[in-house]
């Protein structure tokens, strides 16, 4: 998958730099209807995937669930029905964040684009920090 499968690799990676009662990593892969049917109502959640916006391969950025759903009437992603349209046509209660990791090449592959490869650990790295600021944030919310 080229480097749409950027998102279960970092995934892989954050799986070993977070403790399991920090965060649940659930890979949804191309399998949106099993992410989906794994949510709870006002559960909080984080997706990693590949976003093909135009900006610079390997730039992350992070979207609100909210602003993902009301300004992009189709994300650029490459599954039939992505896990945020369901989200979105079945008006399911949750709040989260998109955080989307620019690609190079979107194509059928095994392996990443070069690009990206070179820039993995620092995307990783990135990746972790936004995700540890989300959550001592959603920690103090919750206090």
């Amino acid at each position: 998958m080229k480097d749409d499968g950027i998102g279960l690799l970092i995934a892989e990676e954050l799986e070993k730099r977070f403790l399991r009662s920090e965060l649940e990593i659930i890979y949804g892969e191309t399998d949106s209807e099993t992410c989906f049917y794994s949510l709870s109502p006002n559960d909080f959640i984080l997706i990693i995937d590949a976003t093909s916006f135009g900006d610079r391969p390997g730039s992350v950025k992070i979207f609100s669930l909210e602003e993902i759903m009301e300004r992009i009437s189709n994300p650029t992603m490459q599954h039939d029905m992505s896990f945020i349209d369901m989200i979105r046509v079945y008006r399911f209660p949750v709040r989260g964040y998109l955080i989307g990791v620019e690609a190079a090449i979107i194509a059928p592959g095994l392996e990443l684009s070069t690009v990206l490869k070179r820039q993995f650990p620092l995307i990783c790295r990135k990746i972790e920090d936004i995700i540890r600021e989300i959550l001592s944030k959603e920690a103090k919310k919750d206090n």
